[in-house]
């Protein structure tokens, strides 16, 4: 029986990743979370855990094997990870949700940073860089409510296509590199098949919801300004990256990864959106 630690169990990636691992044979999939009540992942267990609290690492990483990890939300990401792996003396694998061109940005930046602390450790490592994601268009506090609520969408790409992935096959990557051998030391890029612009993401959605969604891209100056003057800088400067590496053409990028690892070839945005089509309808609007 091999136990996997699953940090941001209640997260998009997360919550998948503990269901893909369940259906392997053999295999105990721990939910780290700071609120154990709320864990809703039938046959997992839950362990209470805080990035910002050390002294209950010891209790989640106890007999596991082999960790999956998502970028902690605290001042200094990398030192806390530094310390986290410090604590795992059971665990052999460990594999981190990066994200798309992290490999190319800066050293000093907090998500390469953590990448290196990851790549520079003892642990049998695998870094996951999936670009967007498809779920970021039907869960709450992200795109969903503009979509359903406005009918806009609006984000600074400068006109240049993403290929999205759905979280479900960053899930089944995940279970493999952290249950199969011959991923150690990879880094994969995870995508989905075909790079769509965000104007024509907006028309499949607004033509599955019955109702028109209104694509606007904005200059990124005027983006990153709408944060308002109370914004950390971080996380401006985090934003900037994001939103500037979509405007690169960097997230334009098919890969094969997704479908080498798992077998299966990923899903496609047309399908997510077919999937999804009552999730963006207006209250009133007919299903």
């Amino acid at each position: 029986m091999k136990t996997v630690l699953v940090t941001g169990m209640r997260g998009k990636t997360g919550r998948q990743v503990a269901a893909a691992l369940l259906r392997r044979e053999g295999v105990a999939v721990r939910g780290a979370t700071r609120n154990t009540a709320s864990l809703n992942v039938p046959g997992a267990t839950a362990s209470r855990f805080a990035w910002e609290e050390g002294d209950g690492w010891a209790d989640a990483l106890a007999g596991v094997d082999a960790v999956y990890l998502v970028k902690p939300k605290t001042p200094d990401p990398a030192a806390t990870v530094a310390s986290f792996l410090r604590s795992a003396r059971s665990v052999e694998r460990v594999v981190l949700l990066s994200e798309i061109g992290a490999g190319n940005r800066d050293e000093a930046t907090n998500e390469r940073r953590v990448e290196q602390v990851i790549q520079s450790s003892s642990f049998a490592w695998t870094v996951l860089r999936p670009n967007w994601f498809m779920q970021n268009f039907t869960e709450p506090s992200y795109y969903l409510e503009d979509i359903r609520d406005t009918g806009e969408l609006t984000v600074p790409t400068g006109g240049q296509p993403t290929s999205f992935v759905d979280t479900r096959d960053i899930a089944d990557v995940a279970a493999t590199a952290l249950l199969d051998s011959g991923h150690a030391s990879q880094s994969y890029t995870l995508t989905g098949p075909q790079a769509l612009t965000w104007a024509e993401v907006a028309w499949l959605v607004g033509e599955a919801a019955g109702h028109q969604v209104r694509y606007l891209d904005p200059p990124l100056g005027e983006y990153l300004a709408g944060f308002g003057e109370g914004a950390a800088k971080a996380t401006v400067d985090y934003y900037e990256r994001v939103y500037g590496s979509i405007r690169q053409g960097e997230t334009s990028v098919v890969s094969a990864d997704v479908e080498r690892l798992t077998g299966h070839a990923p899903r496609s945005f047309a399908a997510f959106v077919e999937e999804n089509r009552n999730v963006w309808r207006a209250p009133s609007a007919p299903a």
